[in-house]
């Protein structure tokens, strides 16, 4: 039988393990396990191999327990190595997946203002969000997307339903600071987010342009899109998504930039005061200065009248200094010349010439309208005295063709009703359409030609009282380049009780040819007219609607006009009568044939001065050959 004196160290430090283990267990946590602690904690085991502890316990039970040693890291890390169950699998949820996309431009200008276009095949997880920003700076987010029609991506990738793939976002001057954090070549970061949660992010330089420049990309680009649908619509509906009014107060801070620095300088005889200032814009083409000059000069009543041009080219400034020098040695006419920087639109370039306007008559004419008679200043300032101030307060002139046949006799307005059908269901959506009465009739129509009161007249002839065009506030400048400024301004006096009339001065029209016509000018035209829809809609429908608007004041006034013709006894039928100064308006349901009149041809006497509505009657002399222009095309038939 072995001694128990013979028994090793490491059985004895076991035996009385085991007397301790069993004195104190029921105070030893569950989680303690004596060769899981030796082998989690170094300097435990090497305690035990040069004898200062019995065990692992011996440590836990006078040290280990107040440092937490069963809440250590390695503790727990050797305990889960040592069990037996192998782990709970983890589930893992796969990313959602983006649709493809990409961008194709990305544009930033001075201001800080972004252009952004791409395209994106979402047809089934939308692109609901873009994001850019460079690093450090508060980034530029849209979640109203302008879509469109590309035929490029539609090709790539085989499609066979029709779809927008392509959208185009737009945001104004925000931070400036953008302009210095590309000047490095840093690129954006741009995140494109889809309906699904999934995000792509590109990253892109951005191409730096100044803010015209800018503004052109963006209108070029729009008026070149394309759509499946209606394609005016379609892009009002683009507009809608706040996009048009962001452009819009874009285009207003540009032309504000662009007229506040306006300077002038003047040429010819220089008066205090003038009977009426002719403002002028010019845009693309310096000829027509020296052209008016020659056909305004050779008539009684211009040296009462000043010229004013407005330079919206400035590459035609040095040009048209040599034309004012050469037409004030020829014709002696009072000129003045404002400059500016850059384009800055019809409304804001006539509304900085009033700054330089030494009258209390603006006439407000386009560079291609031409005086069919000498004397046209005279009969002008005639009308203006001879008339009451209601009719001549703003009024326009019968403008024509250069085969004598009638280009405008004032404007009436009309509406497009559309169909628009988005995701969301059908709608319908009503455009203002601007038209002109007689277009294209023969100046014997005289229903056309006879001074009334109009819906509105064009811009190529306005002729305004100058408090009353301040009390306007003048052309809007919240049109892109030109178009509808007219008919806005014609419906603020119509708004203010004095609608815009019409008289028979008789003027050439070279309709269209007075400026280039750029891209960017048609984006203009579909963003004007989404505005001037938007804004005027209300007071048109239903009252001022169609050739014979209901408006009271239209109507107020054509029963004035039916009474003061009307002869004094009705039995008796006077004779012929000189044309009044203002007549009647024939019902559009008459015969054509009761509307018209011939115009007499016969030369007044020699012994008898013509009166003013004599002169506004008379037959118009031919065009001069240097004016005429061929390759216009067809016209409507007289409404």
């Amino acid at each position: 039988m072995p001694d128990d004196t013979s028994q090793t160290p490491q059985l004895r430090r076991r035996a009385e393990l085991a007397s301790l283990v069993a004195t104190i267990k029921p105070d030893i946590e569950d989680s303690f396990d004596e060769d899981t602690y030796v082998r989690a904690f170094a300097d435990v085991a090497q305690a035990i191999e040069r004898g200062e502890l019995a065990s692992g316990l011996q440590h836990y039970l006078k040290s280990g327990r107040l440092e937490g040693r069963l809440q250590d890291p390695q503790y727990l890390k050797r305990i889960i190595q040592d069990c037996d169950v192998p782990p709970a699998p983890v589930s893992v949820v796969p990313e959602p997946k983006a649709p493809s996309a990409n961008i194709d431009a990305f544009v930033v200008a001075d201001s800080g203002a972004v252009f952004l276009v791409g395209w994106a095949n979402d047809g089934y997880n939308p692109l609901v969000a873009i994001s850019a920003g460079p690093e450090q700076s508060a980034s530029r987010d849209w979640t109203k997307l302008c879509r469109l029609r590309r035929s490029d991506v539609e090709t790539a990738l085989q499609a066979s339903t029709p779809y927008h793939y392509g959208f185009w976002v737009f945001a104004g001057p925000q931070n400036r600071s953008y302009r210095h954090a590309t000047d490095n070549g840093t690129p954006w970061r741009i995140e494109l987010r889809f309906a699904n949660g999934a995000m792509t992010v590109i990253e892109r330089v951005p191409v730096i342009q100044g803010d015209a420049q800018l503004r052109n990309s963006v209108m070029s680009y729009f008026a070149g899109s394309k759509y499946f649908g209606n394609p005016w619509l379609e892009a009002c509906a683009n507009l809608d998504r706040d996009a048009g009014d962001s452009l819009s107060a874009f285009n207003r801070s540009i032309s504000h930039a662009i007229t506040t620095a306006a300077t002038a300088e003047r040429f010819g005889p220089q008066h205090k005061r003038f009977k009426g200032s002719i403002i002028v814009p010019l845009f693309g083409i310096a000829d027509f200065l020296f052209l008016q000059a020659c056909a305004y000069a050779d008539g009684p009543g211009i040296e009462d009248y000043e010229f004013i041009y407005v330079v919206n080219s400035p590459e035609l400034i040095d040009q048209l200094q040599r034309e004012a020098r050469i037409s004030e040695m020829i014709y002696g006419l009072t000129q003045t010349l404002v400059f500016q920087s850059d384009n800055a639109g019809f409304g804001p370039a006539n509304n900085v010439a009033v700054q330089f306007a030494r009258s209390d008559r603006l006439l407000c004419v386009n560079p291609d309208v031409f005086p069919q008679q000498r004397d046209w200043a005279q009969r002008h300032s005639d009308l203006i005295d001879s008339l009451p101030a209601s009719q001549t307060r703003l009024f326009g002139s019968t403008l024509c063709y250069d085969d004598g046949s009638l280009m405008h006799g004032g404007m009436y307005f009309d509406v497009d009703v559309g169909v628009h059908a988005t995701h969301e269901g059908i709608t319908h959506r009503n455009l203002i359409r601007v038209e002109h009465y007689g277009k294209g009739a023969p100046l014997w129509a005289t229903r056309f030609s006879e001074s009334r009161p109009v819906p509105a007249v064009t811009g190529a002839f306005i002729s305004v009282e100058r408090t009353w065009f301040e009390k306007l506030g003048g052309f809007s400048e919240d049109y892109v380049f030109g178009h509808y400024e007219d008919a806005d301004l014609c419906l603020k006096s119509l708004q203010a009780g004095e609608p815009a009339w019409v008289h028979d001065l008789r003027m050439w029209h070279l309709e269209g040819k007075g400026s280039h016509k750029m891209p960017q000018h048609a984006g203009g035209s579909l963003l004007n007219r989404w505005l001037f829809s938007r804004r005027w809609e209300s007071t048109i429908v239903p009252e001022i609607v169609g050739r014979t608007p209901r408006h009271s004041l239209f109507q107020a006034t054509s029963t004035e006009l039916v009474a003061s013709a009307a002869p004094a006894n009705a039995a008796t039928p006077p004779p012929p009568a000189a044309p009044a100064k203002a007549a009647t308006l024939p019902s559009p349901a008459a015969p054509l044939k009761a509307a018209i009149s011939p115009v007499s041809t016969a030369p007044p006497k020699a012994t008898t001065s013509p009166t003013p509505a004599d002169q506004l009657t008379a037959p118009p002399p031919p065009v001069p050959a240097a004016m005429r222009v061929a390759g216009r095309g067809m016209r409507p038939h007289p409404s």
